[in-house]
């Protein structure tokens, strides 16, 4: 029952953006994994944007901030009706094991996790922020390539606003010992990997309709 509300869901999530903005999608993305997608956060439109960008059947998991993403009542029951984010207690003063230990399982299963390397939302255009090394320690525990992708448009929305996701190149990982030094060196190189992937942005000069759409959540 959960599988047929997850694919109701993502075509519903497909025909919104289609419906407000424009959308487009580079590259074909995979139907499965274990994969672990890396990606810049600029807006509240990013994890929908790539949930809908993947096929219709992949396995996304989505690792989420739990105060930002579980901090209202609709936002809980929503996200646990589709078991779609591993919330990550950021109040601690050391790794959230739980979260940690969701993450492998999902990737050992064969599911998409998408991480937010940077760890908070930028909300301006084309910007890359340094990536905290929890992604390359998951790397290398699990041992699961890494995918750059890039979301360009979503800083700033309105109606038939342009919004583009492009694909990088998948980096193989060999699953190691995560030692500080280790994690540290890896996520710095996925966060190359994305930066090679970022396109100047230029939106086509149009009146903008619908700002509020910015702020919606």
């Amino acid at each position: 029952m959960r599988m047929v509300w997850r694919w109701l869901a993502k075509l519903l999530v497909r025909a919104v953006l289609g419906a407000l903005f424009d959308v487009s999608v580079v590259t074909e993305l995979p139907r499965r994994g274990p994969l672990i997608v890396v990606a810049n956060h600029q807006g509240w439109a990013d994890g929908f944007l790539i949930a809908a960008a993947f096929p219709l059947g992949a396995p996304i998991r989505f690792l989420g901030d739990r105060d930002g993403t579980m901090s209202t009542w609709w936002h809980r029951a929503i996200l646990d009706s589709l078991d779609l984010v591993i919330p990550v207690d950021r109040s601690r003063q050391r790794a959230d094991r739980t979260a940690i230990a969701r993450t492998l399982s999902a990737l050992e299963r064969g599911e998409i996790v998408v991480v937010f390397a940077e760890g908070r939302v930028s909300h301006t255009e084309a910007t890359l922020g340094d990536f905290a090394r929890g992604v390359g320690y998951l790397a290398l525990r699990s041992g699961a390539p890494v995918l750059p992708v890039w979301l360009g448009g979503t800083a700033e929305l309105y109606l038939r606003r342009q919004l583009r996701v492009s694909v990088g190149e998948q980096r193989v990982i060999e699953r190691a010992i995560p030692s500080k030094e280790a994690t540290i060196a890896l996520s710095r190189m996925l966060r190359q990997d994305l930066a090679r992937v970022a396109r100047p942005w230029r939106a086509t000069p149009q009146t903008k309709r619908w700002q509020w759409l910015t702020d919606v959540f």
